[in-house]
């Protein structure tokens, strides 16, 4: 195998990084202790045996893996990790870790919060420095700047560890036909939103009494802080693009609980002619972000964890929406999300090499889960589906683009009034197609590359992933290799593509988000094809998760018997009513039902956000009258699903599931499509994620091996 001059430069980057980026507090080390010698912690069991040597902050994530936590509770009461942060001269670090072993008297609570100043130490080192907006300087180079000095929160501190990574490691030789960049960003930090809350006497209001809209609609009437409304008024009289405002929460893309998709985004085209027009639709959308704090989606996912709704502090990142202006539209060529770890690997792909979705237009289609393409990066043509017939069938045939001429009322941010679904002709018309999309010719059951006229036109990026037309492959491979090196986890990255116009200019990839991904941290030894089928409800071989789950009782599930996907929206409400009730009686369940939970396209499956469904512990998809639907939920969905630690069983055939056994279950609650159900015994979910094989036993079962 020959190795080209840039694929060794690659090489050479990764390397740097994994020997040196990530110890990089070895070489101050060197120089404070003699002989090349650190300061170390020996850890011993009871029987004063040695268990572990701590000699880096690094080595902590190895001792979480390895060690009883039991004993590093113990360690960590007697001050021992915090003197010995100070003796290396980590004094922030040191200053958290004391406040940690003082006040966490729950084990569970302090591991948890343990890896998370893990994840802000690795953040910390890999992250770029943000200047303060200034008004005198508009310089378009300067990419991330910051209005308070707060903490930036999740998204924006993703966005400058992407920052980071960028200026360090990818040099403009690797990919002289690609530009690697992040989006022109201001950043609101959090005491902005203490100053507005304050200021307007927000935080004494009862948020579980108000609607949704009664909250935004208290948050418009009230003023935004002044110190911030000079640089907010300078950003925008020299701002005419597309703009996003996000929510940036304190809370959201933690590693242990990431609130991904919780919050509201409000997108517009910002192109009035009236500066104070555009002033005013900037300050309603942050506005409206602030409010989405206490929506009651944010209220019920936080109330399923540890944490508490006054936990969370809302800065808010301000972007340039990644596109290309096509007449009245605006929108990138491509928009992908790639993970360095896939749940769902096909054929010879493993989970660790990852899994891209590509989406033609905005990237609305991915994150809510509707039609995309995927594919495994380190073997990206490998097929993902049997033939191109198949394929045809679930193939992008609509995408998302902002509409310029569209008209944001205060009252109503629905993004659906800024976001319009065009067809793949419209795409055709502004020339965005050529490199994009393939052509089937049915004569010959065949895929080509390019646009035919006597075929279909098929959105596969066939031209850039099949024949390197764009080194899109590649340089996603090292994006997701060095972020996750550099943040010790997988990493989930959310990017937006523009080919020009002009084959003068280079492509461009335009990094939004980054965020960890939550991967399941132990494997429980199970034989599952030991287990009689005789005794399963449920068997799925594509199930995602590890582990068992012991004594749930309730069954929520779909009648397939009355349901047809054209209802799919319908049963949405219905769903959410049976959940919150089970939630307030704590009563966890497993939530049945065909086609993709979390797609919003009704077509593929039931609509749900996970609010509505947050209380399931197990969630099993369904055959739907034989028809073959993709598993692929939403990025958001999917995120919020693998952090909640759910369970997910794909059953494949109707032989897989034990209806009879089911409609002879005592019934709780019934409606037009959905019945809650409960059993005289507990259940048992056992599903082994080293082979991707789960199912629901219907009592237990008295087997030597899987217990």
């Amino acid at each position: 195998m020959v190795i080209s001059e840039k694929e060794q430069k690659i090489e050479e980057i990764i390397q740097k990084i994994t020997g040196k980026k990530i110890h990089a507090n070895q070489n101050r080390l060197a120089k404070t202790f003699t002989r090349d010698e650190y300061l170390k912690i020996f850890l011993k069991d009871k029987n004063d045996k040695e268990i572990f040597c701590i000699k880096k902050i690094d080595d902590f994530e190895i001792l979480l893996k390895k060690a009883d936590k039991g004993i590093i509770f113990d360690y960590a009461k007697k001050n021992v990790f915090s003197e010995w942060l100070k003796n290396i001269g980590e004094i922030e670090i040191a200053k958290k870790f004391l406040h940690l072993e003082t006040e966490t008297a729950n084990l569970e609570d302090f591991i948890n919060q343990l890896k998370n100043i893990i994840e802000d130490y690795r953040y910390s080192i890999n992250q770029a420095p943000i200047s303060g907006f200034s008004r005198k300087i508009d310089d378009p180079l300067v990419k991330i700047t910051k209005i308070g000095e707060g903490a930036l929160g999740g998204k924006a501190r993703g966005l400058s560890f992407i920052a980071k990574m960028l200026s360090k490691y990818i040099t403009e030789d690797m990919f002289p036909d690609l530009k690697i960049t992040i989006p022109r960003s201001i950043i609101l930090s959090t005491d902005i939103f203490d100053i507005f809350m304050d200021h307007n006497n927000l935080y004494g209001l009862d948020f579980n009494q108000l609607s949704d809209q009664r909250i935004a609609a208290k948050f418009m009437e009230k003023d935004i802080p002044a110190i911030i409304i000079g640089d907010l008024r300078a950003f925008i009289k020299n701002s005419r693009k597309p703009l996003i405002v996000r929510s940036s929460g304190l809370l959201e893309d933690s590693l242990m609980q990431p609130f991904a998709g919780i919050y509201e985004s409000v997108i517009f085209p910002n192109d009035s002619w009236e500066t104070d027009t555009r002033f005013q639709e900037i300050c309603n959308s942050i506005k409206y972000v602030y409010a989405s704090t206490y929506f009651e989606k944010a209220r019920t996912y936080i109330k399923n964890t540890p944490k508490h709704i006054d936990d969370e502090k809302m800065a808010v990142l301000i972007q340039e929406v990644a596109g290309i202006k096509h007449e009245n539209y605006f929108y990138p060529t491509i928009s992908g999300v790639a993970k360095s770890y896939n749940y769902y690997p096909s054929g010879p792909c493993k989970p660790e090499d990852g899994i891209v979705y590509l989406a033609l237009g905005l990237g609305k289609s991915i994150v809510d889960g509707g039609s995309s393409f995927a594919f495994c990066p380190e073997r990206p043509k490998a097929p993902i589906f049997g033939t191109p017939k198949e394929y045809m069938k679930y193939a992008q045939t609509k995408y998302y683009a902002l509409n310029l001429k569209s008209i944001y009322s205060f009252a109503n941010f629905n993004e659906k009034i800024a976001l319009e679904k065009l067809d793949i002709n419209d795409a055709k018309k502004h020339g965005v197609l050529d490199k994009t999309v393939s052509t089937y010719i049915r004569q010959d059951d065949q895929i080509y590359p390019g646009i035919y006229e006597n075929g279909y036109i098929v959105v596969d990026f066939g031209p850039i992933i099949n024949y390197d037309s764009l080194p899109l492959v590649k340089a996603l491979k090292l994006l997701l290799k060095v972020s996750e090196i550099a943040l010790g986890y997988p990493v989930e990255i959310e990017f937006a593509v523009n080919l020009p116009k002009e084959e003068s200019e280079p492509a461009e990839i335009v990094i939004l988000q980054i965020r960890n991904m939550v991967t399941p941290e132990k494997n429980i030894e199970i034989n599952i094809d030991q287990i009689k089928r005789e005794n399963t409800l449920f068997y799925s071989e594509n199930a995602l998760g590890n582990g068992i789950i012991e004594n749930l009782k309730n069954i929520v599930y779909i009648d397939q018997g009355l349901f047809d996907l054209s209802n799919s929206t319908k049963v949405v409400n219905q769903i959410k009513n049976i959940n919150n009730k089970l939630m307030d009686e704590n009563k966890p369940y497993v939530l049945v039902g065909p086609g993709r939970w979390g797609s919003t396209d009704p077509w593929l499956g039931v609509p749900v956000i996970w609010s509505d469904i947050a209380g399931a512990k197990v969630i099993v998809e369904t055959p739907y009258k034989e028809r073959h639907i993709d598993p692929s939920q939403g990025s958001h969905f999917f995120h919020d699903m693998i952090a909640s630690q759910v369970v997910y069983l794909i059953t494949k055939k109707e032989k897989d599931i034990d209806w009879k056994w089911i409609k002879k279950q005592k019934v709780i609650e019934e409606t037009e499509f959905i019945k809650h159900i409960q059993t005289q015994k507990p259940l048992k979910t056992i599903v082994d994620g080293k082979i991707g094989k789960g199912l629901i036993l219907k009592q237990e079962v008295k087997n030597n091996k899987n217990k």
